[in-house]
């Protein structure tokens, strides 16, 4: 029993380690790297099975409380190298140093797992015929990690949970070393010495950001002041004041005036919201931004802002004379400084035409019964080129087709819907989001319903459920025309207003905007399109990837010509990794065979037909595994409101399920589970999408209780497979290493490839996927034990 205790508490440790590292990335490099740690906790799992199936003394319970202090040192060590080196995803493409750079990450971050993983292979082998236990104890520990991780960054931040980890993972050794006066010995010092470190937090422990994040930047500047720094379980805000912010995208070219002071809201090291100071120059600026031109057709309405955006589309709207202005503002800590830090700097929180609530946008739109005169997205995210597929990998449930149409219902009978994005060569985001306005209006005719115009870096849209009627064309014309803005599409489109002042060399975004509202058939003009431009769903809702296969000798030929993460070629990047994870799992089967003659001969004797059944089994389970638990953790962003939240509760809740299935697993039918488990997996979306409008519209602690409800079942079903098939292998124990690696290599692979497939096809197809998985697993019939139940 201690020893299960002792391994529940560091798959604990484990857990929270991956939930710290991804805020790690998401901070110190960018979001997209944040799906590497999945994958990296597995390469070390795979790691260690190979190891014990090389050298079978390994597993012996002597050496158990050394894998959890192996974890416990290794966890802050990894992460001290990996903040000092000079990793640059951006040079990538022409240095080679990097290269080898960004190996040396991948490993040292996988080293922590690699103790882990041994712990867990090695109690494993020596108790096959408990299985379901072990793996019951494991899963269930990584369940309570998962809840004490939102927790832990809350109070601590992510680089003390790191600390944290530490502690646990030398508690862990505590409790497994038992009577063993060294292994306690160590166990003792290692605990001490870790609280030491969690409660002075030497600054060698403080995150050290890309010198290309926006943060960075703006440090190098001496009339920059940091003011605060906020972190919670979702993000990190720092609070930069400096007179070198001037931040006004669309500005209308007709604004001469001086910009109003500016401080800088940063989040997550990068994206800048910049919140101008109350006055006049910022009520002037305000009249020169691009929804001025939607308030010349609704002035002195009821407006709705999803996104602060800083403030200066709220101060637009009361200079238009609107009545009431309601800001729905996802960030809390955004919303915690409009309100606290500064709030006689903007001067919003102390208006009383402004009401300011904290809420994620879906969950306002799904929930509320009021109705606007306008309704704006606001801009705040950065611009990001089309070419750079790094960025694909952020999923964004703001810019669905589900969510426009949620935004178009809180429009009154003649209100309208406002959003801007960014422009790129060639258009990308403005076909996208026209795109998206197009299907969300339920086709009805687009050039009767849509405006759009441009400056040099943004277009707008207006979009209103009703017809515009000629009078509002009319005034809308005028503005657009006033404050020096090209048309791209509107029912009336005078010749005379196209790129007029945005010059290009011919007005491609009008042509294509046009080209797009008028399509018959408009899948065909999206699959014609050189980039994917077709509109994002809940099902796939990755907004910034753009990316095509057929790109691929293009982005070859520019490598390392463009400045940007891994030169351009970020979805190329996920490519290349997934070959390496692929070469990496094989290594994890093979090397046991090629290296270790004592294993060659246990293969033999257990036969070679039931050996490939193992291998097939076990890869086709850690693929399956990984499937589901990557795309539900994506799709349940949506509900939960945060990808760390989501990761939290989805695998927390996953695993704890499983835990219990495991456990259960010798009273459960094996393969009537598996097949009942992949019936589930394909009813699943239906049954996800059918529940989440009204989730949506719930509250958070029934939104959270929902989604464990949601994903027990699943989890249950899947918790039977690996430990009945470990049971069945206990007269073959030289094999339970073996299958033990090739599940984590197999993971390896799932967690990248889930992530590309869900890119390219949605979630659907990767739980269907999971499903067809398992039963393939099913189908292998790898054989029983003699004295294993069934």
């Amino acid at each position: 029993m201690r020893a299960l205790v002792g391994m529940g508490l560091l798959s604990a440790a484990v857990l929270l380690s991956q939930v710290a590292l991804i805020r790690v990335f998401s901070v110190a490099q960018f979001y997209h790297f944040a799906f590497l740690v999945i994958s990296l906790a597995l390469l070390g799992f795979g790691a260690s099975g190979s190891l014990l199936a090389l050298w079978p003394r390994l597993r012996a319970p002597a050496w158990w409380p050394w894998y959890a202090l192996g974890f416990g040192l290794a966890t802050p060590l990894a992460y001290l190298l990996v903040n000092a080196l000079p990793f640059d995803s951006y040079a990538i493409a022409w240095d080679q140093t990097q290269l080898a750079l960004l190996v040396a990450y991948l490993l040292v971050l996988a080293a922590p797992f690699l103790f882990a993983g041994a712990l867990v292979g090695a109690m494993l082998s020596s108790e096959p015929r408990r299985a379901g236990r072990i793996y019951g104890a494991n899963l269930a520990g990584s369940a309570v990690g998962a809840v004490v991780a939102p927790l832990a960054l809350l109070w601590l931040g992510s680089e003390r949970a790191v600390l944290l980890c530490a502690v646990l993972g030398a508690g862990a050794a505590l409790i497994l070393a038992g009577a063993a006066r060294r292994a306690t010995g160590s166990a003792t010092a290692a605990l001490v010495a870790a609280l030491v470190l969690l409660v002075v937090f030497p600054p060698q422990f403080e995150l050290q950001l890309s010198p290309y994040k926006r943060l960075s930047q703006m440090r190098l500047d001496p009339a920059a002041t940091l003011l605060a720094t906020r972190q919670d379980a979702t993000a990190r805000l720092d609070i930069v004041e400096s007179t070198t912010i001037h931040s006004a995208p669309g500005l209308s070219l007709s604004y001469l005036g001086d910009l109003p002071a500016q401080t800088g809201l940063v989040i997550d090291g990068d994206a800048l919201l910049p919140v101008p100071q109350h006055g006049p120059a910022t009520a002037a600026l305000a009249r020169s931004v691009p929804v001025a031109v939607a308030h010349a057709i609704r002035p002195g309405g009821r407006v709705l802002l999803l996104g602060s955006g800083g403030g200066i589309d709220a101060w637009a709207a009361l200079e238009s004379g609107a009545t009431e202005v309601t800001i729905v503002e996802p960030n809390r800590l955004v919303h915690e400084a409009l309100v606290g830090d500064l709030r006689a700097w903007s001067g919003l929180a102390d208006d009383p035409r402004i009401r300011l609530e904290h809420e994620q946008l879906r969950t306002f739109a799904q929930g509320s019964d009021e109705r606007f005169d306008l309704v704006e997205l606001a801009l705040v995210d950065n611009y990001r080129p089309v070419s750079s597929g790094a960025f694909t990998l952020t999923e964004n449930y703001t810019l669905t087709v589900e969510a426009l149409r949620s935004y178009l219902r809180l429009c009154d009978r003649d209100g309208i819907l406002v959003l801007t994005r960014w422009i790129q060569s060639p258009p990308s985001e403005l076909l996208r989001t026209l795109g998206l306005a197009i299907e969300a209006l339920d086709g009805r005719p687009p050039l009767e319903h849509i405006v759009a115009f441009r400056s040099f870096q943004t277009v707008t849209f207006i979009v209103k459920p009703a017809p515009f009627t000629p009078d509002e064309t009319v005034r809308l014309l005028e503005a657009i025309d006033r404050l020096r803005y090209d048309l791209v599409l509107a029912p009336t489109m005078p010749p005379e207003m196209l790129n007029r002042y945005a010059r290009l060399e011919r007005p491609i975004d009008h042509e294509l905007a046009v080209a797009l509202a008028t399509a018959s058939d408009r899948p065909a003009f999206y699959a014609a399109y050189d980039f994917d431009i077709s509109p994002p769903t809940d099902d796939r809702p990755f907004f910034f990837q753009f990316f095509r296969w057929q790109q691929t000798s293009e982005v070859l030929e520019n490598l390392g010509r463009r400045w940007q993460p891994f030169g351009g070629s970020g979805y190329l990047a996920l490519v290349a990794l997934l070959v390496f994870a692929a070469a990496v799992a094989a290594i994890f089967v093979i090397a046991p065979l090629a290296l270790r003659s004592g294993f060659r001969a246990a293969f033999r004797r257990a036969g070679a037909r039931r050996a490939a059944r193992t291998l097939g089994y076990f890869t086709a389970i850690g693929l399956a595994y990984l499937f589901v638990e990557v795309a539900l953790i994506q799709r349940f962003i949506l509900v939960l409101g945060h990808p760390t939240l989501a990761l939290a509760t989805v695998v927390g809740a996953l695993l704890l399920a499983s835990g219990v299935g495991s456990w259960l697993s010798p009273r459960i039918p094996w393969r009537g589970a598996i097949v009942a488990l992949a019936l589930l997996l394909a009813l699943y979306p239906w049954l996800t999408g059918l529940v989440t409008p009204a989730l949506l519209a719930a509250p958070p602690a029934l939104r959270l209780v929902a989604v464990v409800a949601l994903i027990a079942p699943v989890g249950l079903l899947m918790g039977v497979p690996f430990a009945r098939g470990i049971g069945a292998l206990g007269d073959a124990d030289a094999l339970v290493p073996w299958a033990w690696a090739a599940n984590g290599g197999a993971s390896v692979v799932s967690a990248v490839a889930a992530a590309m497939l869900a890119l390219s096809f949605g979630f659907t197809p990767v739980l269907v996927g999971a499903g067809a998985l398992y039963l393939v697993a099913a189908a292998l019939n790898l054989p029983r034990a003699s004295a294993a139940r069934t």
